[in-house]
């Protein structure tokens, strides 16, 4: 089989993190350290306009084919307003971003347009409006004792979690909370979003600014790409994987448990390292023209042909939404990216009768154990027709707010049924507080989103017809390169492969598996065996939610008050949970658990909203008793 260009990269593609940063980064002087940080740096595009049967089309300066408006959506009295609006839509970009130009000046919103005068007019859109802020970290010690706010209180910070060496990205932002709002720092990691008030005159800050994060690529979007949250992005393609995919599934017949058959399985590629097996992540490197080559030949992967024909052009076909996230934002352009690679199918079973269990629920979770994920792709190839509902449903990982009782504002009071389902939900004057949004899923969609901001769940998923049905899809993990490497694939195989060419050389021509054997005999390999008895291993794991939506005790105060935040709180963090017992006569407890439970249909979180508190607090209660333990299906 051939490979996309094995030669020797240039030195950009592996060039240390820190130092390619470094060269892009455009750094902030003192001048302007000592005021007001400037804005972000702003590129321009530029596409012309046209009319085509109707419809008006947009092409780059190049030629290339940008957006198309159909002519259903034109009406005869389209104005400027209307058609940047429109634009906007499509591009899924801010308005504001946009300006039509005719003759160099900009159009008036009130502007009558006729399609015949398209032509006339050039469309400038603005870019990268909202970099985050690179910056190094500035760690309290004996002679700088820092203690940084958040809501009435200081927040406990673990300087070890954080990325080192002058590489942590920072967004300084309004937080809206559910009873209150503040300017904060917030910095995205895959196990914790830490966030603390903006200090005033630098008094408590433990980062300091370096520049704006390097520009992202000006990649264009595939027409009909949607964003549906802060860092939530999604399209329609259809990629030529499933063929080869049904055909690999076919001959492994993988189903480790019920409901679940692994394709490509990343728990049985993993490198042994004193924390424990972590996953064996695949190298590409990414062009700045959008190019994507697979790094390391037969050596990239154990199934090298499912990386090069599966995992590469999907990583290609999301690159245009990969450039669009910002917390945290990739570095793309000319590097070298690790991505972990897993196909897999969810089985539902048929509804034969009234007890079948022919539906399928996800649990809350994100995505990496040991490994510092930093951004998933999920690529559905197949969704049989009589599955139905299933859609993904994303929750922030911000602090929701900061409650506070004693000696303080008590404002835990105003935290209850109402204030919450006003902060995820929003209305027509004011948008939602707290992230969160759902995307439907069917066969052909892409989604892209940020691990270290959005937690992800599948909503209830049913088959209605009386035979097994599946949804399958490739997941492709983006490691996060602020955080050290990983052993990559060709390096995990190069004692096998260095043993398979030994042989061959010496004249021998072993079948495959027999080189298979030898390499086992020696060491180089796990056999299947151990691979799969690793797995069940690292299923007891997995398969536990990674976190939930409670209080947790990483804010403190002095005095007789006590803070106590509410949010997603990793399982693999130190800060205990905390109960709200000192919190009387307060009905906020139930609704913050009730986030947490699995839908009975599928409305996501809304669903709790709309309970009765009876019927609530035995939802809460019926869930705690169950002690389904997922590992004896996993043996």
């Amino acid at each position: 089989m051939a490979y996309a260009d094995l030669g020797v990269p240039t030195a950009a593609f592996t060039q240390p993190y820190k130092e390619a940063l470094k060269e892009r980064v455009t750094a902030f002087t003192l001048e302007e350290l000592n005021r007001a940080l400037p804005p972000p740096p702003v590129q321009y595009q530029v596409s012309c306009l046209n009319s085509q049967d109707g419809t008006i089309v947009g092409s780059s300066m190049a030629g290339s084919e940008v957006f198309v408006i159909e002519k259903h959506r034109i009406d005869s009295s389209l104005t400027a307003a209307k058609l940047l609006e429109l634009i906007a839509e499509i591009l899924c970009q801010d308005i504001g971003n946009l300006t039509l130009l005719r003759g160099g000046h900009a159009l008036a919103n009130k502007a009558r347009i006729a399609l015949e005068e398209v032509s006339s007019i050039t469309l400038r859109e603005a870019l990268q409006c909202d970099a985050p802020l690179l910056c190094c970290l500035l760690p309290p010690n004996a002679l700088r004792r820092v203690e940084p706010r958040l809501g009435e209180g200081s927040v406990e910070i673990d300087y070890e979690r954080l990325p080192k060496d002058e590489t942590i990205q920072s967004i300084k932002e309004e937080r809206r909370y559910v009873t209150r709002k503040e300017d904060c720092w917030m910095v995205y990691t895959s196990k914790e979003v830490i966030s603390y008030r903006v200090g005033r005159n630098g008094r408590n800050e433990i980062l300091k600014p370096i520049g704006y994060f390097p520009a992202a690529p000006c990649w264009r979007l595939p027409l009909g790409t949607r964003r549906w949250g802060s860092d939530v992005w999604s399209t329609q393609l259809e990629l030529p994987v499933r063929q080869l995919l049904h055909q690999h599934a076919a001959k492994t017949n993988d189903r480790p448990i019920p409901r679940y058959q692994m394709i490509v399985d990343p728990n049985q590629f993993v490198d042994e390292t004193d924390a424990g097996p972590v996953w064996v992540p695949c190298e590409f490197d990414v062009w700045s023209t959008q190019r994507v080559s697979l790094v390391g030949g037969d050596r990239s992967h154990l199934e090298p042909h499912l990386a090069e024909e599966v995992a590469r052009p999907v990583l290609a076909a999301a690159l245009p939404l990969l450039a669009k996230l910002r917390r945290p934002q990739l570095l793309l352009e000319d590097r070298r990216l690790q991505v972990v690679f897993k196909a897999q199918r969810i089985i539902v079973p048929g509804s034969t009768g009234s007890g079948a269990d022919s539906e399928y629920v996800g649990l809350w979770h994100v995505d990496g154990h040991r490994e510092h994920v930093a951004a998933v792709v999920l690529y559905y190839y197949h969704v049989d027709k009589s599955l139905h509902g299933g859609d993904m449903e994303f929750c922030g990982r911000e602090p929701m707010d900061i409650l506070g009782w004693g000696d303080c504002s008590n404002n835990y009071r105003f935290f209850g049924r109402e204030s919450l389902r006003s902060a995820l939900r929003g209305d027509a004057r004011d948008p939602p507080k707290l992230a969160n949004c759902r995307v439907p899923i069917r066969e052909g969609t892409l989604l892209v989103f940020s691990n270290c901001q959005m937690a992800h769940r599948v909503l209830r998923m049913w088959n209605d017809s009386g035979r097994e049905a599946s949804r399958d899809f490739v997941a492709l993990f983006i490691l996060d390169p602020a955080f050290p490497p990983l052993k990559p694939a060709q390096q995990v195989l190069s004692k096998g492969y260095a043993t398979a060419r030994a042989l061959r050389l010496g004249g021998l021509k072993p079948a495959a598996a027999a080189v298979q054997l030898i390499q086992e005999f020696l060491g180089h390999l796990p056999s299947l065996r151990t691979r799969r008895r690793r797995r069940v291993e690292m299923l007891k794991e997995q398969l536990e939610p990674s976190g939930e939506v409670c209080g947790g005790s990483q804010v403190r105060a002095t005095g007789n008050g006590c803070y106590t935040m509410v949010g997603w709180l990793h399982k693999l963090l130190d800060a205990s949970k905390e109960d709200f017992g000192r919190f009387n006569d307060w009905d906020g407890e139930k609704y913050i658990k009730g986030l947490n439970v699995s839908p009975s249909c599928d409305r996501g979180m809304s669903e709790v909203f709309s309970l009765e508190t009876g019927e609530l607090e035995w939802r809460l209660e019926w869930e705690e008793t169950q002690n389904v333990d997922m590992l004896d299906l996993a043996d």
